[in-house]
């Protein structure tokens, strides 16, 4: 019996080693990736090249998208040293605009795409131009104050750093110093800000920051002695795992309607109510907080996608690590829900509307985790959208697509 054990032991340990050295052999980076991985990405790759549709036509214009932003990105001015945030601008600077977050996530999935290294170079080159940098006050003649434009900047454009970092970990160009002086970054700089986010903004903001902070928290866990340092609302310090989980639950917080996730509400309703409007956006428009639809396609509306494509971001890659909580959540009143949210926008009985064809990127997210018909059709009847996405849930046309009627 010993002996045969013994024989099980090499022969697993054997199986073990091999599957690691085809592994590295074919260069394929096993781990999670944020919103999707290295090895997704490679099969991503095959059936594009193997003429299969609707990969091919993506595969196609993503890399023209990305080909004409590294083009224009020649021209961006380097980031260094104190960063001003002019005229309140979510433009400003165009490395944490939309523009800059796309082309950095962006250039990171062309690398496994292509082999094609000049991809991680410039992916590389734009993370590390952050690392010097502090401030992001909103103009010269200010002291930083809490609710800068920076502050949502860096969530919403300094969070898909973190995804191209990520996919970064198997390039031999992204070397343990690049990682290390970017993670210290992330900790004293970016951390305490987004944070703040976080901890008291109930809209967009807020759902931005509980994600980028938990993202950060999450980036840092190969420190595990490390202390995150929290300035407002209130002084706090913690590590690495215990940051992840509090921002991950102020997330959750944030979707219910009870007194004490108010935040800093600005109206009389806040979360997400049982019909799935999300009051604190609504109030941006001129439609109703709390109606059975939204009678318009204006700002209100538009504040609402964004929040939703803000916290599919997040439910999905907490859905890569194993936790569904975000997707599934639902309080007994049935507030609180994201596919509630979903289906008040586009599957309203009274009057519909479809996602703007960059935030219709989330909904390819969704559709992949819910399965739910309402989503499909609409990604039929409003889609495909653009290839790259609003701010957050970003490319998910080329890494979810649909492939099924």
């Amino acid at each position: 019996m010993k002996f045969l054990t013994a024989q099980l032991f090499l022969g697993l340990l054997l199986v073990f080693l091999l599957t690691e050295k085809a592994n590295s052999q074919t260069g394929v980076d096993q781990t999670m990736g944020v919103l999707v991985s290295a090895a997704e990405l490679a099969e991503i790759k095959t059936k594009a090249l193997q003429g299969a549709e609707p990969y091919k036509k993506n595969y196609q214009e993503f890399l023209h998208f990305i080909d004409s932003l590294m083009a224009v990105s020649s021209e961006w001015k380097e980031l260094s040293k104190e960063v001003i945030v002019y005229d309140r601008s979510s433009t400003s600077p165009i490395q944490l605009s939309s523009t800059g977050a796309k082309l950095v996530y962006g250039t990171a999935l062309a690398f496994h795409l292509t082999g094609k290294e000049k991809y991680a170079q410039k992916s590389r080159s734009l993370i590390l131009d952050l690392t010097d940098t502090y401030g992001y006050r909103n103009d010269a003649k200010r002291a930083f104050h809490w609710g800068a434009q920076g502050i949502l900047n860096l969530a919403r454009g300094g969070t898909p750093y973190i995804y191209a970092a990520d996919l970064l970990e198997s390039w031999s160009g992204w070397s343990q110093k690049d990682k290390l002086s970017y993670q210290v970054w992330l900790r004293d700089i970016m951390y305490p800000k987004v944070a703040w986010a976080s901890r008291w903004r109930k809209n967009n903001w807020g759902v931005a920051g509980s994600f980028s902070s938990a993202l950060i928290a999450w980036y840092l866990m190969d420190h595990p002695d490390w202390k995150l340092e929290e300035l407002s609302p209130k002084k706090q310090t913690l590590s690495p795992k215990e940051a992840f989980d509090s921002h991950n639950q102020y997330q959750i917080g944030r979707l219910l309607t009870t007194d004490e996730w108010k935040m800093d509400g600005k109206v009389d309703l806040w979360g997400i109510l049982p019909q799935g409007a999300i009051p604190e956006e609504i109030r941006r428009g001129d439609d109703p907080i709390d109606g059975d639809h939204l009678p318009t396609d204006g700002s209100g509306t538009h504040y609402t996608m964004t929040f939703i494509e803000h916290l599919t971001a997040h439910a999905e890659f907490l859905r890569r690590l194993g936790d569904n909580s975000l997707y599934d959540h639902v309080a007994k009143d049935g507030s609180g829900s994201l596919l509630q949210a979903y289906l008040f926008l586009i599957d309203n009985p009274v009057k519909s509307h479809c996602f703007t064809p960059n935030r219709i990127n989330a909904l390819y997210l969704a559709y992949n985790y819910y399965r739910h018909p309402a989503l499909l059709s609409s990604l039929d009847e409003c889609g495909p959208g653009n290839i790259s996405g609003q701010r957050l849930a970003l490319f998910g046309r080329l890494t979810r697509p649909i492939t099924t009627k």
